[in-house]
């Protein structure tokens, strides 16, 4: 199980943490290219001594494309693969002719095999499947893909992305000062919810830790099992992994979400 266990990497020392607990699939969220995750500079993935798959998750411009193709060009050696939010990163990965695996992570895209087969034919290798349905859904998914997809299987869920600076607005706007990685409270449920913010967008998190540890028991089309440690510590994962965790939260794995009112009889 733990040869396909995926985690992100919020330092270059925490790789060596992990693979003395026999975790080697690792994925990079590359500086300037990711909203919402600690991440490693170039200087610091080029003194990387094993290979990895690489995280560009935030919507990009031409000039970006551009900077981005260099830097690959200095890293191409060691990437595995590349997950991805913003299509035009596919343009770069071909017009390098980069021999990697290209992922697609679109958080809330992978809701079915239809439309997560729609995309594989069009040039991916594989894509996340979204941990905002349920158990019964995923085991279709998993029966019905064209490749293996990608289980979340445990972290915060993040709930929203945004382009725009949310706390550095507000703070222009009411004269505040808040931290950019900060705790918000919703005023009806009063569910107090993490928010990050660097200087390409904003990341919203739900508030509990997403327990989906049940769906290790799928095996068939499973490429791997990704953890999402933002905001956890390498002991905390690996407790997860050997089931000592506390989180119990598994939301929508079991409970259909409700879209309109007459979804509520089925």
């Amino acid at each position: 199980m733990k040869d396909k266990i995926l985690v992100n990497i919020k330092s270059v020392e925490e790789i060596n943490q992990y693979q003395k607990a026999n975790l080697n699939n690792f994925l990079i969220p590359l500086a300037n290219f990711c909203v919402g995750y600690d991440t490693l500079t170039l200087k610091e993935i080029l003194t990387l001594k094993t290979p990895f798959y690489l995280l560009i998750n935030r919507l990009l411009t031409k000039d970006d494309l551009d900077q981005l193709s260099d830097i690959l060009n200095q890293i191409k050696p060691f990437i595995k693969g590349i997950f991805l939010e913003d299509l035009g990163v596919l343009e770069v990965i071909d017009k390098l002719n980069l021999p990697v695996e290209k992922i697609y992570f679109a958080n809330h895209f992978g809701t079915n095999y239809a439309s997560i087969n729609a995309f594989l034919k069009r040039g991916f290798d594989s894509m996340v499947v979204s941990n905002e349905i349920t158990k019964e859904e995923i085991k279709e998914i998993l029966a019905k893909v064209d490749k293996e997809v990608i289980l979340q299987v445990y972290g915060y869920n993040q709930i929203m992305y945004s382009r725009r600076t949310l706390i550095t607005n507000y703070n222009q706007e009411y004269d505040f000062n808040l931290a950019l990685d900060n705790t918000i409270e919703e005023n009806i449920t009063k569910k107090k919810l993490k928010i990050k913010e660097n200087p390409y967008g904003t990341v919203i998190f739900d508030e509990n830790i997403y327990n989906n540890l049940e769906l290790l028991e799928f095996k068939e089309n499973v490429k791997f099992y990704y953890i999402n440690t933002t905001d956890l510590k390498v002991e905390d994962v690996l407790k997860a992994i050997e089931n000592k965790t506390d989180a119990k939260s598994s939301r929508f794995l079991n409970k259909k979400t409700i879209y309109k009112i007459g979804d509520i009889d089925e």
